[in-house]
Formats: structure tokens, sequence, C-alpha cells
């Protein structure tokens, strides 16, 4: 007998990228995830390198983003040579707000280069307002460890499950906290299979934490702003 998780999947939709993006590299991290499912459909998002993987991550997972769309453009722009050049932003965000942020993703030691700096320059003022509402540059540096743990960890428990979800949600609506993880799970009736379920909660928002990493099962949480 097929389970409510099995009659309710579907597979995720195609790559919105606008720009082709090769199958296989000899010197380049290249890939594709999805993300979403826990919202229903999942959408496959293709990157380039590891450091895009790493950005989509935190794109995806950041507060206040409700879409991330790859490989998007082309925007037509003048170069420092004069002539006319075209941009694809590595990711768009989209946040509840409506606001648009165009997103470069390059390695410090090439953002740091007078030639890119003009470049992306040129491209910003080309893109803002009519494609995006600002422009902003990636690198390592503004990848930290401890936010790209939590966006894995949000990121690997981001499918459902229908018995544990329904059971923690209505837990929730009674919770105040403080409490760990484990003894909201108990709580519930779970028990640590909960943990995924839980997870999810504090992804939502209906449950917060004090500290963002780690999230395990000895993790203080308490209640959140959202209803559940």
């Amino acid at each position: 007998m097929l389970t409510e998780l099995q009659l309710l999947w579907r597979p995720p939709k195609p790559s919105r990228a606008q720009r082709k993006i090769p199958r296989k590299s000899s010197d380049h991290f290249l890939g594709q995830l999805t993300f979403g499912e826990e919202a229903g459909q999942g959408q496959c998002l293709q990157f380039e390198s590891l450091l895009e993987y790493k950005t989509a991550l935190l794109l995806i997972y950041r507060p206040g983003i409700v879409d991330v769309r790859e490989q998007v453009g082309p925007v037509m722009f003048t170069k420092a040579n004069g002539k006319a050049g075209k941009h694809y932003f590595d990711f768009i965000t989209y946040e509840a707000a409506g606001r648009r942020t165009g997103v470069m993703v390059k390695p410090e030691w090439r953002a740091e280069k007078a030639e890119f700096q003009d470049e992306a320059a040129r491209v910003r003022a080309a893109a803002v307002p009519t494609v995006v509402d600002r422009v902003v540059v990636v690198t390592e540096r503004q990848i930290h460890p401890h936010k790209l743990a939590r966006a894995s960890l949000f990121h690997y428990c981001r499918f459902a499950q229908p018995e544990h979800d329904k059971v923690l949600a209505c837990a929730a609506n009674d919770f105040e906290g403080p409490a760990t993880v484990r003894d909201f799970c108990r709580a519930a009736g779970i028990g640590d299979e909960g943990y995924h379920g839980a997870i999810r909660l504090i992804r939502k928002g209906i449950l917060r934490t004090d500290v963002e990493w780690p999230l395990n099962l000895g993790s203080v949480v308490r209640r959140g702003v959202i209803a559940a």
C-alpha cells in the first residue's frame, strides 16, 4: 500500500536557467540540487562551482526568501571598451516583500580585481531597477560555516513526514518552552524519530532557537513567532 507521502510525491520541476550549463567538466564542480519539497513539488537548480552550491543553499534557506532562480539573463550592458556585453546573474532571489536581488558569485581573488569591479558596476547600472532591485557579490568571505551547516541541515530535512509533521505541528500549538528538541518530540509522543520534523518547524519559524548552530536533539527550542 502506498504511503501518504508517496501519493503526494511529484517529480521536481526542471531547471529555469536561461543559459545552458555544461553537463560535465574536467576542472569545474558542476551539479544540480532540488529544493522546495517541504512546500510541495520540488524545483531543480543547477550550479557550476562549489562556491555556487554553497551560496545556493544559503540563499534558499535565508529567512524572507521565497524563491531562487539560477543563470537569469541576459542583462545587456556596455563594456569598458564600448562594446556590448551580456551578463547572466548566477542567482536572483525573490523575497516575500517583493525585493529582487541579483547575485554574482566570484572567488575572492577575482572579485578584488579592478576589471571585475568595473564590469559589476556596469551590470548593476543596467540591471537596476528593471531586472533586479539590487546587485550583490558573494565570495568565500560570505560563506559562514555555521550558517552553511544550518542551511545544509534544513536542506537534508526538507522532505515531509506527514505522520510526524501533523503530530508535531499540533504539539507546537500548546508549546511555550524552553525545552530540548528531544523533550519536545517526546512530549509530542514521537520520540527521537521526530528530529527531522522538529528541524522543519525551526525552518518555518514555528520553533526558534537562541543559537544558530549546532541544531541537535539537545538544542533548546522555544515557541516561534509563527503559529502552526
